[in-house]
């Protein structure tokens, strides 16, 4: 085995001076107090959790109360939207439809298609027909039954109706 090689001066005046400036330190330094193990207290310290993370939980809880709010009332302003689309497209549809209509219903036009497409023609003269009360009852007509059938290979005459005219007609 072979000896270790010699320090040199400098080596060993470095050395030295860490050794006493360890020294200087360890008589400055204040002492720490022993330190022990000290058993854990499992029911209080998992109460006092609970209580300080109860205020957290109730805001995030309230949090999501109002972004669940909303969220519904942005889904009903969308749903809102476009039912109103729809309700201003129907109202442009009933429009244009009660437009067509009302062409439709002009007494030109009716005239004009009774006597082209439907050949209806102008009457020579017009009968006005006499005014008769609604409240006034009429009388209740006659009617006689028919005559039984004399025999079944004869043929049957048809049952004849007379009728009372009413005063004024």
């Amino acid at each position: 085995m072979a000896a270790p090689p010699p320090a040199s001066s400098a080596a060993v005046a470095a050395r030295s001076a860490r050794s006493t400036r360890g020294a200087e330190r360890e008589r400055h330094a204040p002492r720490q107090a022993p330190l022990r193990v000290v058993p854990a207290r499992r029911g209080a310290s998992l109460l006092r959790r609970l209580f300080s993370l109860l205020p957290v939980l109730m805001v995030v809880g309230a949090l999501l109360v109002v972004v669940g709010g909303q969220a519904m009332l942005a889904n009903g302003q969308v749903r809102m939207a476009g039912i109103e689309s729809k309700l201003a497209t129907e109202q442009i549809l009933h429009r244009q439809i009660e437009l067509a209509v009302s062409k439709l219903e002009t007494p030109p036009r009716i005239v004009q298609t009774a006597t082209g497409t439907l050949g209806l023609v102008h009457p020579a003269t017009v009968t006005q027909l006499p005014y008769t009360s609604l409240t006034t009852p009429l009388p209740t007509p006659s009617v006689t039954p028919a005559a039984p059938p004399a025999t079944a290979t004869s043929s049957t005459t048809p049952s004849t109706t007379t009728a009372t005219t009413a005063p004024g007609q």
